[in-house]
């Protein structure tokens, strides 16, 4: 394989990172700050 390949192979390899990431990572760290917004509100005196 000459450099070429392995660029294609490792960007699209990345790319394959990047959207797992973006589906499954990034949705729970938005459920979490969601989490904890909610929870400083109902537990902050009025």
């Amino acid at each position: 394989m000459n450099t070429i390949e392995w660029i294609v192979i490792i960007g699209g390899l990345s790319a394959i990172a990047w959207v797992n990431w973006y589906f499954f990572m990034a949705q729970a760290v938005a459920a979490k700050r969601v989490q904890r917004k909610t929870e400083l509100r109902t537990s902050a005196p009025r």
